[in-house]
C-alpha cells in the first residue's frame, strides 16, 4: 500500500480502452472508499484506526496502478503491495488460466480479482477453483458490482489471513509447549553449558514453526555478540555482524535483548526499519520474523536466543510469553552448572576485601570481638544460611550486625565449643553473597575483628570478575580489594577425588547445613528436624537427602 489513508489498486490491463472504462467505473464508485472504511471497523477488518478510516472515506478516489503486461505487472505487485488485484487474462506476455496461475504464486496474501472479457462459465469456475478471489466480466459490471466485489473480496481474504494467521500461532503454540517441556527436562541431563546451548537450538529448528536459532555469547569490552551454538542457520550467521552497542547493527532484537535483559521481537522483517542492515541477507532465507530472548538468571545475562521464523506475525501474545520461559530455563540451568563446576574445580580466581570498621558503613557504632563466619550454605534462590562462630564480645558484636544489615534476617545459637559460640544466620538476598554465587562463586572465609571485616571468595575461571567487585564496592563503598590471584583451592591441592563432588545441589547443602549444624556431634546440637526447618523443608525429606548423601560418599571412599 503506497499511502496508509489511500486504498491501492493494481490494474494489469492491456486494453487502453477498457482501462480507461474501469478508472471511470472506480472514479464514479464514491461508494468504494465507505466500503472500505467499514472494511477497516466493521465486522471484517482488523486494520484501521478511526483517524485512518476518515481520511479514506475523504479521499473517494483510490489510486490505480496500472501495468499492460503480466511480467512487469508482477514486480508492481512486489514493490507496492497494493490492497487487490484487478486481472485481464488475455495479455502481450501471457494469456488464459496460465496468466492467473502465474499471478497467485507470487500474490500470496493480496487478493486477485479476474476482470475479463471472457464470457465463458467454465473458465470463470476453473478461475475460482485455482485461487480467483472473484471472476467478473467487464461487459456486465457497473460501479456498485465492482464496488462490492472490491470489498467482499478484501473482507474474505482478511478473515481468511486472520483464521489462518491463528491456526499458525496456535501450532506454533502447542509445539512450542512441547519443545519448552522437552529442553526443561533434557537439560538437567547436561553436563556442560554447551550441550545445553546446542540442545535448546536443535529442539526449535526442529520444529515447523521456526527457520532456525543460535546463541550468542557477549565479552566486556567487545561490542559483537558471538555465536556460541547454533542449528539450521545454513550459513546465514557467516555473512551478518550483530552487536549491542549504539550501531546499526545493534539496534536489531539481539542488541536489544542484551541491553534490556528483556525478550525482543521483530515482525514483518521486509519493512521492519530495525532489522534494516540484514534485510536484504534475511529475504534469502525467507525470513519474515525474528525474537530474542536474553538468557538470564538473577541478573546475570550469560548470552542470548535467538529465533527466526517465516511467519510475518511470529512471537505474539502467548507465544511471545511462553518463549521467553526458554532464558530463563536455560540460565537457570548454566547457572546451576556453573556452580557446581566451580565446587569441583581445582583451579579459582580468590579476592580478598576489607572493610575498615565497618559500622562505619552501616550508620555509626562500634563492635568488638571476633566473628568467624566459616560457611555459607544456598536454601533456594533469594536465601541463605551462614555459620560461623563468635567469641564473648563478638557475640555482641553479632547482634549489632544482625540489627544493622537488612540481609541478616535472624541468628540463631547452634552450640558451644573451645570457648567460641557457634551460631546460624538466615539470610535473605544478601548482596554479596548473592553475587558471588551468580557467578558459580562462594564466601570461602569472612571474619569480622574488632570492627574490621575482611572477605575473600572463590570464583571459577570464567567468572566476570569487574562485575564482582564492582558489584560489591556498590553494596559496601568502603570496601578495597587488597589482594586479587589465580590459586589451587586448597581442599583439592593433593590431586585426591573429593567425594563431595558426586553429590547434587540438594544433598551437599543439606550434609553442609547437618556438618555445621553440629547434627554430628555427641551429643547433637541439632536434631534433623531443627536442621530440615532451618532449610524450609520437611524432616522425611532431611532423613532421604542426608541418606544419599551419605551412600554417594561411602560409596566414593569405600566401593571399588
Amino acid at each position: 500500500m503506497t499511502d496508509e489513508t489511500t486504498l491501492t489498486i493494481l490494474l494489469i490491463e492491456d486494453n487502453p480502452g477498457d482501462a480507461r472504462y474501469i478508472r471511470e467505473i472506480l472514479r464514479e464508485a464514491t461508494e468504494l472508499s465507505e466500503r472500505t472504511a467499514d472494511a477497516d471497523t466493521g465486522t471484517g477488518g482488523s486494520v484501521g484506526a478511526e483517524q485512518i478510516t476518515r481520511e479514506r472515506v475523504e479521499r473517494v478516489e483510490p489510486t490505480v496502478i496500472r501495468e499492460s503486461r503480466l511480467e512487469p505487472g508482477v514486480e508492481r505487485l512486489r514493490s507496492d503491495h497494493p490492497d487487490v488485484v484487478l486481472l485481464d487474462l488475455d495479455l502481450p506476455d501471457s494469456t488464459g488460466l496460465d496468466t492467473l496461475s502465474t499471478m497467485l504464486d507470487q500474490a500470496e496474501e493480496t487478493p486477485v480479482v479476474v476482470l475479463t472479457g471472457l464470457r465463458d462459465r467454465q473458465t470463470g469456475m476453473e478461475a475460482l477453483r485455482r485461487g480467483a478471489d472473484e471472476y467478473l466480466v467487464k461487459d456486465e459490471i457497473n460501479a456498485d458490482i465492482l464496488t462490492r466485489s472490491i470489498f467482499h473480496t478484501m473482507e474474505r481474504n482478511e478473515q481468511e489471513r486472520q483464521l489462518r494467521q491463528q491456526r499458525e500461532q496456535l501450532a506454533a503454540l502447542n509445539q512450542l509447549n512441547s519443545v519448552v517441556q522437552d529442553i526443561t527436562a533434557a537439560v538437567l541431563r547436561q553436563s556442560s553449558r554447551e550441550e545445553i546451548e546446542r540442545l535448546v537450538c536443535e529442539r526449535l529448528a526442529e520444529t515447523e514453526s521456526y527457520l532456525f536459532a543460535w546463541v550468542g555469547g557477549v565479552e566486556r569490552g567487545n561490542p559483537e555478540v558471538n555465536v556460541r551454538a547454533e542449528a539450521g542457520t545454513d550459513g546465514y550467521l557467516d555473512e551478518i555482524d550483530v552487536t549491542y552497542d549504539d550501531s546499526d547493527t545493534g539496534k536489531g532484537p539481539a542488541g536489544k535483548a542484551i541491553q534490556t535483559k528483556e525478550v525482543q521481537v521483530a515482525n514483518d522483517i521486509p519493512d521492519n526499519p530495525d532489522f534494516e542492515p540484514w534485510q536484504e541477507h534475511a529475504e534469502k532465507y525467507g525470513i519474515q520474523s525474528s525474537a530474542a530472548i536474553p538468557v538470564v538468571h538473577e541478573g546475570i545475562l550469560y548470552g542470548v536466543l535467538n529465533v527466526y521464523s517465516a511467519r510475518p506475525d511470529a512471537f505474539g501474545g502467548e507465544e511471545r510469553e511462553v518463549i521467553g520461559t526458554l532464558g530463563n530455563i536455560v540460565g537457570h540451568a548454566i547457572a546451576a552448572i556453573e556452580r557446581k563446576e566451580a565446587l569441583i574445580s581445582d583451579n579459582v580466581v580468590e579476592i580478598e576485601f576489607e572493610i575498615r570498621n565497618i559500622f562505619d558503613s552501616l550508620g555509626g557504632g562500634s563492635g568488638a570481638g571476633t566473628i568467624t563466619l566459616d560457611r555459607t550454605i544456598r536454601v533456594d534462590e533469594d536465601h541463605f544460611l551462614t555459620y560461623g562462630s563468635a567469641d564473648e564480645e563478638g557475640r555482641e558484636t553479632l547482634q549489632k550486625v544482625v540489627e544493622a544489615l537488612p540481609s541478616w534476617d535472624s541468628v540463631s545459637e547452634v552450640g558451644e565449643r573451645d570457648g567460641m559460640t557457634r551460631f546460624s544466620v538466615r539470610l535473605t538476598d544478601p548482596p554479596v553473597v548473592t553475587l558471588v554465587a551468580s557467578q558459580g562463586g562462594r564466601v570461602r572465609e569472612a571474619k569480622i575483628e574488632d570492627g574490621d571485616y575482611r572477605v575473600v571468595v572463590h570464583l571459577p575461571q570464567s567468572a566476570d570478575v569487574r562485575r564482582v567487585v564492582d558489584g560489591v564496592q556498590e553494596a559496601y563503598p568502603d570496601a578495597r580489594v587488597i589482594a586479587q590471584r589465580h590459586t589451587t583451592r586448597a581442599e583439592h591441592s593433593d590431586g585426591a577425588a573429593n567425594p563431595l563432588d558426586h553429590l547434587t545441589e540438594r544433598q551437599r547443602s543439606v550434609l553442609e547445613s547437618a556438618f555445621y549444624g553440629g547434627f554430628f556431634e555427641w551429643p547433637r546440637e541439632s536434631s534433623g528436624k531443627e536442621i530440615a526447618e532451618t532449610l524450609g523443608i520437611s524432616a522425611p525429606t532431611f532423613t532421604q537427602h542426608m541418606r544419599a548423601a551419605e551412600q554417594k560418599i561411602m560409596s566414593s571412599l569405600l566401593g571399588e
